[in-house]
C-alpha cells in the first residue's frame, strides 16, 4: 500500500525525524537523572501515577487499567525485544505508558501526547522498565505515543529498538 506521498517509508522517516529531534532535546540528562519534559494544561499533564491523587484521594495508578500492548522491534532484524504497555486511571482520566524488558540498557525514551495537547516526553537509562508521566486524556480522546530504545555509552544517537501506538 502507498501512501499519499508515494512512499511506504514516509511515516517512518517523519517518526524519526521527530525522535531524533526529541532525542536531542532530552540528551542533557545525565545517566543518573531521567530528562523529563511536559506540557498541557490540565493538572494530570506531567504528573507521576504513584503520586498523585484523585480529587477522593486515591492514587492514579491504584485503579489503573492496562488497555493496550505494543511491540518494541529491533530496527536490524525486526524481531520484538520489549514491550510498549498504555495504562488509564479511571479516576484521574489520564493515561501513561510503560516499557518492560528493555535488553539494551541505553535510554528508554518516551513520549506520549493527547489530542487535548497534553503531553509528556523523558528518557531513562538501564535495562528492565521504565514509566512515562501522565497525560489527561478522558474518555474517548485520542492518545498517541512513540518509545525508543538507545544503545548505551558515548553514542547515544544510535536508536536500536522503536515501538508506536495511536488510540
Amino acid at each position: 500500500m502507498r501512501t499519499v506521498t508515494g512512499s511506504r517509508k514516509a511515516p517512518h522517516r517523519i517518526a524519526a525525524v521527530l525522535v531524533t529531534a526529541t532525542a536531542l532535546l532530552l540528551s542533557a540528562a545525565t545517566a543518573a537523572h531521567a530528562g523529563s519534559a511536559s506540557g498541557g494544561s490540565n493538572y494530570y499533564d506531567g504528573k507521576n501515577p504513584a503520586t498523585t491523587k484523585d480529587s477522593s484521594g486515591v492514587y492514579c495508578n491504584v485503579n489503573a487499567s492496562q488497555i493496550a500492548t505494543r511491540p518494541i522491534t529491533d530496527r536490524s532484524t525486526g524481531q520484538q525485544v520489549a514491550t510498549l504497555q498504555i495504562f488509564y486511571s479511571w479516576s484521574c482520566q489520564s493515561n501513561w505508558i510503560r516499557v518492560t524488558g528493555n535488553p539494551y540498557g541505553g535510554n528508554t525514551t518516551k513520549n506520549i501526547f493527547s489530542s487535548l495537547g497534553g503531553w509528556n516526553s523523558e528518557s531513562d537509562s538501564g535495562y528492565g522498565s521504565s514509566y512515562s508521566m501522565m497525560v489527561y486524556a478522558p474518555g474517548t480522546t485520542q492518545i498517541n505515543g512513540e518509545v525508543t530504545l538507545w544503545s548505551p555509552g558515548i553514542n547515544e544517537y544510535n536508536w536500536k529498538a522503536r515501538g508506536a501506538f495511536a488510540l
